[in-house]
């Protein structure tokens, strides 16, 4: 690490002591997973970069490593600004082979990596099904793995992997958006904490040949009070060394919810809230229909993006045989690449097939998703900007119309799982969710939201009307439940 320009911090210097042990009897290395969950601003670049110049020089024969993020735009971005920026910069630089043009970082369209003089080469790749296929594959790493929806990835690169006896798989990253969001996550935590409780009753297990995977989880105690220093202490590896309490109280402040998750580790699911739509209501079976259609021709899509482009969704409104307005998240995956053609690979569709299918205005809001216009636009599609004035009344509206049944969805999970951690924020003209203070990425919510606003919109008639909703709450008009 020294030679990259930084010292170990503790917990890194014990995982790599401990995930390098040998194995007496082959005098191979005995771990072949590592699981890490450990807080944001902990360090996860500082103790990958080290673990991949090790596989990369100090193998006698040479060695492949493949780095996959949460996308492959991501995974490039730090191949690019992280990963060859500081291996060029140090003394290890001198063993990156350079190409025909003099650059020692290769940056051909689906082939980027960094080869080293030995013949070991440092890829990336994008997280799919296909990622890792055509080679051998001593070192994967799979950085924030929370955003993969199953196993498709692990299962896509064991194989490359079973040709190295040494090869080891590290997965690490924050804890998951949610158990049901993030189940690849989940199951790897879930048998890790098990493993850890198995291992604490009976150590003799240490030495069993099966417990090859090797479970680091850095995360506050359930109950723990997230505003108290000594929490942050207890979980937080990197606090008094690369960040201090001054600067985790100022992410507190500004985060609220939304810093339970990044900086405490704490899934979700396990932290429930007051429900900003009452639960009761949300989930009535006058609202619920998980059959219901859109029956007219009038549709509106919404675009939302979560802070960062870390996650993002579309969403449809549009009108039922009962005049009721259905409501629909028709896609919500990580990242923003996939908006405008989808992904197979993440399943899911793009805005542009979308409309093909079923014409109609796309609105965005210009704060979370404003970049995407121009795109939008050169695609030939209808996209149109919400006014603050559609903004400050899309909440209240969708509360109104839950309350008095005039909504209905399709009870599906994206939505269930941001309204039990949504933040919200008061306005001039009543509320508006949180994107960047809630527990988990709410795009899809936002987005239902403002779908039935805009629908609203385009047909006069369905507006949300403030005083006739402040009268059919004080029983004046038709009843709201």
């Amino acid at each position: 690490m020294a030679l990259l320009g930084w010292a170990a911090m503790p917990w890194q210097r014990e995982i790599l002591e401990t995930a390098f042990e040998i194995d007496p009897a082959t005098g191979l290395l005995w771990y072949s997973e590592i699981v890490i969950i450990v807080p944001r601003q902990s360090g996860k670049t500082s103790i990958v970069l080290p673990w991949g110049v090790h596989r990369m020089i100090m193998w006698p024969d040479r060695q492949y490593l493949l780095y996959i993020a949460q996308t492959r735009e991501k995974a490039l971005e730090k191949l690019q600004e992280e990963q060859h920026h500081r291996i060029a910069a140090s003394p290890f630089g001198q063993l990156l082979q350079r190409n025909r043009t003099g650059n020692t970082l290769n940056l051909t369209n689906g082939g980027e990596h960094m080869k080293f003089l030995n013949g070991s080469k440092w890829s990336i790749d994008a997280p799919t099904e296909n990622a890792g296929h055509g080679g051998t594959l001593g070192l994967t790493v799979g950085d924030e793995i929370f955003a993969q929806k199953d196993d498709r990835l692990e299962a896509a690169l064991m194989p490359a992997t079973t040709a190295v006896d040494d090869a080891q798989s590290l997965w690490i990253s924050t804890a998951g958006e949610s158990k049901t969001k993030s189940p690849f996550m989940w199951k790897k935590a879930e048998a890790g904490r098990a493993r850890v409780e198995l291992l604490r009753a009976d150590p003799s297990l240490l030495n069993a040949q099966r417990m090859r995977t090797m479970y680091v989880e850095y995360s506050a105690p359930d109950g723990a009070d997230p505003d108290d220093p000594l929490t942050w202490w207890g979980c937080m590896p990197a606090l008094g060394y690369t960040t201090n309490q001054t600067k985790i109280a100022a992410f507190r402040e500004a985060m609220q919810g939304g810093f339970l998750r990044p900086f405490l580790n704490w899934w979700s699911d396990d932290v429930e809230k007051t429900w900003k739509i009452p639960k009761e209501r949300w989930e009535h079976e006058a609202v619920v229909d998980p059959g219901s259609e859109v029956a007219r021709d009038e549709v509106v899509y919404v675009i939302d993006v979560a802070p960062e482009s870390a996650w993002a969704s579309i969403a449809v409104a549009g009108i039922r045989t009962d005049t009721k307005i259905h409501l629909e998240v028709l896609a919500d995956a990580p990242g923003t690449d996939w908006i405008l053609d989808g992904d197979d690979g993440l399943e899911v569709p793009g805005i542009v097939d979308l409309v093909r299918e079923a014409p109609g205005p796309v609105y965005l809001e210009h704060r979370a998703a404003g970049f995407l216009l121009p795109k939008l636009l050169e695609a030939g599609i209808d996209a149109r900007v919400m006014t603050a004035a559609n903004i400050a009344v899309a909440g209240p509206g969708l509360l109104d119309a839950v309350l008095n049944h005039d909504v209905v969805h399709l009870g599906q999970d994206e939505l269930t799982e941001a309204l039990k951690s949504a933040s919200t924020k008061a306005t001039d003209a009543g509320w508006k969710w949180i994107r960047g203070k809630s527990m988990r990425p709410v795009s899809a919510l936002v987005a239902i939201t403002y779908a039935r606003q805009m629908l609203a919109e385009l047909l006069p008639d369905l507006a949300y009307d403030p005083i006739a909703a402040f009268r059919a709450a004080n029983g004046t008009t038709k009843e709201a439940g």
